[in-house]
C-alpha cells in the first residue's frame, strides 16, 4: 500500500485488512502521519511501515521502486507465509469479503494483471518511455498542469539532442495494479534494482515496468490480462492517472471487480464507509491475537494530542 493521507484515514483501512490473518506493508508519505501510524501499531506484527523507501507518489519512479521493495520485505519477514501479493494504492479497498476473494483466488489461481498494448501495436510508445522527464519527482506532479506541461518540453528537449534512455525490452504499458503469486513476487524482488537502473526519471513507471521485468526475468510468463480493480469514474484504469474517486453506480457495474477505489474522496459517504468494512462481512470470529484498538474519532484526536 501507498499513502499520502493523514493518521485518520490510514489506521481505520490497516485495522480492517489485517482483521483475519492479512498483512499490511505500507508507504505513508506524510513524515507526520508515519509517525503516528508507527506509534499505532507498535505491537502488530501484522503492519509494516516501510522504511527502506518512506516517500511515493504516482507518476515518478519511488511509487514502482517501492512496491518492489516493500514486496522485498514481505519475503524477507519469517513469521508469515504469503500466497499471494496484491498492491493497493490511496483510497484503494476490497470491494467483496475476504471470503470470496481467497475462494476466487483458489478456484481460478495465477497472476493477473493487465497489459493494454505493446510497441508493435503502439510504436509511439518506445521514444516515449525512452524520454527522461525531469521533473516527474516534484511534489506536484501528479497534478498541476504546469509542471506536468514543462515535464513533457524538457523531455522532448533532451530527446532531440540524443540524451534519452536504453531499453532492450520491449515496451509494455497498462495498469500498475496487480494480484501476483508468492513465486512470481519473488522474481520482481529479487531484480528490483532493475527499476532504478532502467527507470529514473521515467513518466508513471508503475504503468510499465513490472511487465517488462516479467518479459527479461521470467520469460514465456504466462497470466490473466485483466486486474480486478474498478476505478475511478470510467470504472477502468486510464493511462497515466491513478484512482480517481469512484461512485456507487460505476461501482455496481462492475460485478467481477474485486478491489476498487479511490474511495476517500467519494461524494457519497456511506460508500466509503460500507466498503471499509466489506472485506470483513460476515467475520464471526474474535479478530487475532495482536487486534488493534478500534479507535473512535475522539479517541483519535485525543491520541494525536497526545503525540503532540
Amino acid at each position: 500500500m501507498c499513502s499520502g493521507r493523514k493518521f485518520y484515514d490510514i489506521v481505520p483501512v490497516c485495522q480492517q485488512l489485517v482483521k483475519q490473518g492479512d498483512h499490511v506493508f505500507i508507504m505513508v508519505s506524510d513524515d507526520k502521519a508515519r509517525d503516528e501510524v508507527t506509534v499505532a501499531f507498535a505491537g502488530s506484527r501484522r503492519v509494516h511501515i516501510s522504511r527502506r523507501l518512506e516517500f511515493a507518489q504516482e507518476g515518478d519512479m519511488s511509487l514502482a521502486r517501492g512496491t518492489l521493495l516493500q514486496m522485498a520485505d514481505a519475503l524477507a519477514y519469517e513469521d508469515a507465509e504469503f500466497d499471494y501479493f496484491i498492491n493497493l494504492t490511496e483510497g484503494m479497498l476490497p470491494v467483496k469479503p475476504r471470503s470470496e476473494i481467497v475462494s476466487f483466488l483458489e478456484q481460478n489461481p495465477g497472476d493477473y494483471y493487465y497489459i493494454d498494448r505493446t510497441e508493435d501495436e503502439d510504436p509511439a510508445l518506445r521514444p516515449k518511455t525512452l524520454k527522461y522527464y525531469t521533473y516527474t519527482n516534484m511534489l506536484q506532479f501528479p497534478t498541476n498542469r504546469w509542471v506536468r506541461w514543462n515535464t513533457k518540453a524538457a523531455a522532448n528537449f533532451l530527446n532531440l539532442i540524443g540524451v534519452r534512455r536504453t531499453l532492450d525490452e520491449k515496451i509494455k504499458i497498462g495498469s500498475p495494479w496487480f494480484i501476483l503469486t508468492k513465486e512470481t513476487a519473488a522474481v520482481l524482488a529479487e531484480n528490483y534494482p532493475y527499476c532504478s537502473d532502467k527507470f529514473k526519471l521515467s513518466w508513471y513507471p508503475e504503468e510499465n515496468v513490472y511487465f517488462m521485468m516479467l518479459d527479461k526475468y521470467l520469460p514465456g510468463h504466462s497470466h490473466i490480462n485483466k486486474d480486478l480493480r474498478v476505478v475511478g469514474p470510467s470504472g477502468s484504469w486510464i493511462e497515466s492517472q491513478s484512482a480517481r474517486p469512484l461512485s456507487r453506480e460505476v461501482l455496481n457495474a462492475h460485478p467481477e471487480a474485486l478491489f476498487g477505489g479511490q474511495f476517500f474522496d467519494t461524494e457519497d459517504e456511506e460508500l466509503y464507509k460500507e466498503m471499509l468494512e466489506k472485506y470483513n462481512e460476515g467475520y464471526q470470529k474474535p479478530a487475532v491475537e495482536d487486534k488493534q484498538k478500534e479507535y473512535t474519532e475522539d479517541e483519535f484526536n485525543e491520541f494525536v494530542d497526545k503525540l503532540r
